[in-house]
């Protein structure tokens, strides 16, 4: 490739990956027309009771996602406020493939695994929990739970908030020493 050749390749990277940050920062079509014609990914997210959910759409009669809460609670002394509740709202089915916890609180958080490798047929639901061990120095912590699946080229996104205790001090027993007499 010459060099004019790959001036032109790394500037069209670039922007590439400009237009992919401004378009996920905007909650914009996931894949525009102009990269991927008319068979466009969508995200939907609406208030919706305590909490809010957030929905994925592909058109043409193809697998669509709706995951709630959008945020979940977690205290060191009452555990997690709700259960994710994913469900397959589209034509076709909904494979959920795998789930992870990232960011700096990720230690603090697990799921289990009830809908992890699950196929939802249209209409079928699956709902697990999150379970949360505060941070022994207490204070909030935060992370993201990541829903993998066949719906657009982006994952359902649900974001935990920890709120730990901070630790007591312990009264310690005072030592009495015999006085010498």
């Amino acid at each position: 490739m010459s060099g004019k050749g790959a001036g032109i390749a790394v500037a069209l990277i670039g922007a590439g990956a400009a237009i992919t940050a401004a378009l996920i920062t905007s909650r914009a079509p996931i894949c525009p027309d102009f990269i991927c014609g008319d068979d466009k990914a969508t995200v939907d997210e609406r208030p919706r009771g305590g909490g809010d959910k957030q929905i994925i759409k592909v058109p043409g009669g193809k697998a669509d996602v709706e995951v709630t809460p959008g945020e979940i609670t977690c205290t060191a002394e009452g555990g997690c406020d709700s259960e994710v509740h994913i469900e397959s709202v589209g034509d076709a089915t909904l494979k959920v493939t795998y789930m992870e916890i990232r960011g700096d609180g990720k230690a603090y958080f697990s799921h289990d695994a009830t809908c992890e490798r699950k196929n939802l047929a249209a209409g079928v639901s699956c709902s697990f929990g999150v379970s949360f061990s505060a941070p022994a120095e207490g204070g909030t912590t935060q992370a993201t739970l990541v829903i993998h699946h066949n719906v657009g080229p982006h994952p359902s996104l649900v974001t935990l908030h920890g709120e730990g205790a901070a630790q007591q001090p312990t009264d310690t027993p005072t030592t009495v020493f015999p006085e010498n007499g």
